[in-house]
């Protein structure tokens, strides 16, 4: 059985010596293992910039000549062929979609004998690659996202984690950090079982307390930005072997708040334009321990539209009263195992 995290570290016990506590500033890892992705060389948003910008312009020019009756049938025609291309591809990427049945696919860490057999957890170890996305959500959400990696975790050589994170969110990138000096500590030296990692900021969908008015555009650009976090390739893999493997994301791991349910959109955006793969960027959506009675806002978004592969509660009675959503057990809430 793949070797697991300390059990003091998956009861999240181990605190970081005073001088080695993560500082909570914006620079750049040089570990060999770990990389901090800033927001600078944003390649496939510059991309799309441009590229928008130039075909404005040309299609501007081209419809300067026509009538006002020809260019509002023009625009209506192309608006409405992409809107029916849109919804037609949403619904057969979810027709095609392979939901989990039962309840054999529960985490470990919810077994009383987990800790010992490490059951029901895929062995991926013989896939040429791994590659995990964490959108951590500050706060109490970052608490509950840490805790729900350290309960997953196995170490492996050919994984890659990517941490989304919102600018300005100095405790979750703080966490981050500690999380994967524990998992490096754990596998020291030149064992690769640590695997590989990166950290991407990107602007948060909406502020605390932020005028309503504001927010398509603040949400515009935080897509803009999870686009390219979505889309390139973890330079520490580029090189290796099966590095082609680790251009997209296969799982999508996220428990809110709104950059979440942005980044997952926009996931299930470049599936329906064709530019991800539909085998990849498949979204977990893990709804806090702390709803045991009522889905958060986001949690309802994720099950009325559908973009997500697995909704997931903590709690048995939620799963009942909310249909699509699966049972999976307190995955988050490490008090219990205590």
């Amino acid at each position: 059985m793949p070797p697991t995290i300390p059990v003091s570290v998956q009861a999240g016990e181990i605190e970081p010596h005073k001088s080695q506590k993560p500082k909570p500033d914006i620079k750049a890892e040089t570990g060999s293992q770990s990389q901090f992705e800033t927001l600078g060389g944003i390649n496939f948003t510059a991309a799309l910039f441009v590229g928008a910008a130039a075909s404005s312009t040309v299609t501007g020019l081209a419809l300067s000549s026509l009538s006002w009756l020809w260019l509002l049938t023009v625009v209506t025609t192309l608006g409405a062929a992409l809107a029916t291309f849109t919804v037609y591809r949403h619904f057969e990427i979810l027709r095609r979609r392979q939901r989990p049945t039962g309840g054999n696919w529960l985490v470990a860490s919810n077994a009383p004998e987990a800790s010992t057999t490490g059951a029901q957890v895929p062995n991926t170890t013989s896939l040429p690659a791994v590659y995990f996305t964490y959108i951590l959500g500050s706060g109490g959400h970052t608490a509950e996202m840490i805790e729900t990696i350290k309960q997953s975790f196995r170490g492996q050589a050919n994984m890659h984690r990517r941490y989304i994170i919102s600018t300005g969110d100095r405790s979750s990138l703080a966490k981050a950090r500690l999380l994967e000096s524990t998992i490096r500590d754990a596998y020291p030296g030149e064992d690769a079982r640590a695997g590989t990692s990166d950290i991407f900021l990107i602007r948060r969908a909406r502020k605390v307390h932020q005028p309503l008015y504001t927010a398509p555009f603040t949400c515009l650009v935080s897509a803009f930005h999870a686009a390219n976090a979505l889309t390139r390739m973890p330079s520490l893999r580029s090189t290796k072997a099966n590095g082609k493997q680790f251009k997209y994301p296969h799982v999508i791991v996220t428990n809110g708040p709104a950059n979440g349910f942005i980044v997952c959109l926009v996931a299930h955006l470049l599936k329906i334009f064709y530019i991800v793969p539909e085998n990849r960027a498949k979204m977990v959506y893990i709804e806090t321990w702390a709803r045991s009675k009522t889905m958060s806002l986001t949690g309802k978004l994720f099950l009325r539209t559908g973009i997500a592969d697995v909704v997931g509660v903590q709690h048995e009675s939620l799963a009942r009263i909310f249909k699509g959503s699966q049972y999976i057990g307190p995955v988050s809430a490490a008090f219990l195992r205590k």
